[in-house]
């Protein structure tokens, strides 16, 4: 018998269907309320509209270049409906790295919002491939693309399924960096949205009555896959706002009660340096959890001292991302103070193993490769498959990071294994700045390396050993730079040196330089 999986592309119908007038979504800045109905027509409005004017069809790629706004919740839904492929791209990806990615994607229409106009108008000399765009604007504008607000307006919002769908068709591309100068888009299926939504639902015990503010972007695996969807399926409630306002997430919290948060360990030292910080009423919310980087413990003190369990969570987007979570709603304070270093146990539909360089399971309190696998990850790269073999073996996601598990099966991450750092809860790959700078004619070698700070985590910091002859300034690599690379991307300390710290067969030893350069200085 072969099982009919329609279904599973029609979030917004299927919610819509049971709890019609129950409200889904507050856009915070507009004061627009959208009960699951209005997310269902508009979705089915704009899937109509793909489909029978723009020609999109199953399998074809739909790219977004927006904040957490409205439209961005109908792409995703719409694409589902039809079976194409939702496609957000990172906000601050520059004009030739946005070219890369549409070349190697096709997307079939990208959706853009009025910010970043100037960025699309670049891209639009420089690529072939791409034919429809879409402009998501509040204002009247004589640019000549499809407006957004006309499409709202199309007549035919009759509901729309993918017959065809199955658990294994791509729903999402999530672009994760990359080591080539072209971030990697990892395909996360129906059947990994829907298993990541389960893991919320079942291990964090989300029901009608939960709610959350999203603060992590929507080009993010995190601003979809934890929190999001999940809440979205169960019937809950979140809010939205274009980008991060710590004063607002505060406000938020204090005057609307939502009941989970989850973010970075920076927006969280963003939040406790305002000083509504210590008058928000906190009593709503169960418990925060700190996710994409390492979080200090003086940042977790200051949840503390208020009496909120803040706890630590990992996840990567090829593993789903919910791998692994501090069951904070199941621990007191003092469990929760105890293991602070943990990044938690795994989720229901996870399994997690730690093992040596001979894929061989290590023991308790011994470390080694981190590796996942279970229904929620990913399925590949797109048109990648030398990356996708390293990273994806016999059904498990390797990590590359450290980790090693105590005798209460919590695990911690203490180390990685790949060449890369994260600063401000975004990936950087060094060799893809590397092959930038070796763009510029006085370098001679180079090497990129991520170093501690305050604010963002890690930072990065270029050495640099110049052509004999040549001469350079640490303002001339950064100018460099800030034209081909997104802004998170390049380094803060850039430190030129007469030779960069080699091997013997030649190789630069990135562990040298970091013995060497690795403190946070030009």
């Amino acid at each position: 018998m072969t099982q009919n999986w329609e279904w599973i592309g029609d979030l917004s119908g299927q919610r819509a269907s049971m709890t019609p007038d129950r409200e889904a979504i507050y856009d915070l800045d507009y004061d627009n309320h959208y009960t699951y109905k209005d997310l269902d027509d508009r979705a089915n409005r704009l899937a109509n509209y793909m489909a029978e004017k723009l020609d999109v069809r199953k399998g074809d790629r739909v790219g977004f270049i927006a904040r957490n706004i409205i439209e961005i919740f109908d792409g995703i839904f719409a694409c589902g409906k039809l079976g194409a492929i939702f496609v957000p791209y990172n906000l601050r990806l520059s004009a030739d790295e946005l070219k890369l990615l549409f070349d190697n994607e096709e997307p079939k229409v990208l959706f853009y919002e009025d910010a970043f106009y100037s960025n699309v108008e670049k891209v639009k000399k420089n690529t072939s491939s791409l034919k429809n765009y879409v402009l998501i604007s509040k204002a009247d504008s004589r640019c000549e693309d499809i407006k957004y607000h006309e499409i709202m307006e199309y007549p035919d919002s009759t509901p729309r399924r993918c017959e065809d769908l199955t658990l294994e068709d791509p729903y999402l591309l999530i672009h994760t960096g990359g080591t080539t100068g072209l971030p990697k888009a990892a395909i996360i299926s129906h059947r990994a949205v829907l298993f990541n939504a389960l893991n919320n639902i079942i291990d964090w015990g989300f029901t009608k009555d939960d709610s959350a503010h999203i603060i992590l972007p929507l080009f993010h695996t995190g601003g979809w896959n934890i929190l999001t969807l999940a809440l979205l399926r169960v019937g809950g409630h979140i809010l939205i706002n274009k980008s991060l306002e710590p004063k607002l997430a505060l406000k938020v919290i204090n005057d609307y009660k939502p009941t989970c948060v989850f973010g970075a360990a920076t927006i969280f030292r963003m939040l406790y340096e305002q000083p509504e910080f210590e008058t928000t009423d906190w009593s709503s919310v169960k418990w925060v959890m700190s996710g994409a980087a390492p979080t200090p413990i003086q940042v977790m003190e200051k949840f503390w001292e208020k009496g909120i369990k803040i706890c630590s969570g990992y996840g990567l987007t090829e593993g789903g991302p919910m791998n692994l979570g501090t069951p904070a709603q199941l621990m007191t304070m003092e469990q929760l103070k105890e293991k602070y270093m943990a990044v938690g146990i795994p989720f229901h539909f996870t399994v997690a193993k730690i093992v040596d360089d001979n894929g061989i399971e290590v023991g308790v309190e011994e470390s080694g490769e981190l590796i996942f696998s279970g229904p929620q990850v990913f399925s590949g790269y797109w048109k990648n498959e030398a990356e996708t073999k390293k990273t994806f073996r016999d059904g498990w996601v390797y990590t590359g990071d450290i980790a090693k598990k105590d005798r209460d099966g919590f695990y911690y991450i203490v180390g990685r294994k790949k060449n890369m750092y994260i600063s401000g809860g975004e990936n950087v790959f060094p060799p893809e700045i590397e092959r930038v700078l070796y763009d510029m004619e006085e370098v001679h070698e180079c090497c990129v390396i991520g170093v501690p700070d305050e604010k963002w985590g890690e930072v990065g910091k270029a050495i640099i050993a110049l052509k004999p002859g040549k001469q350079a300034v640490k303002e001339q690599v950064i100018a460099f730079l800030n034209t081909r690379l997104a802004r998170y991307k390049i380094p803060r300390y850039v430190t030129f040196v007469p030779e960069v710290p080699k091997n013997t067969v030649g190789k630069i030893v990135a562990q040298d330089v970091v013995k060497l350069y690795g403190k946070p200085e030009d």
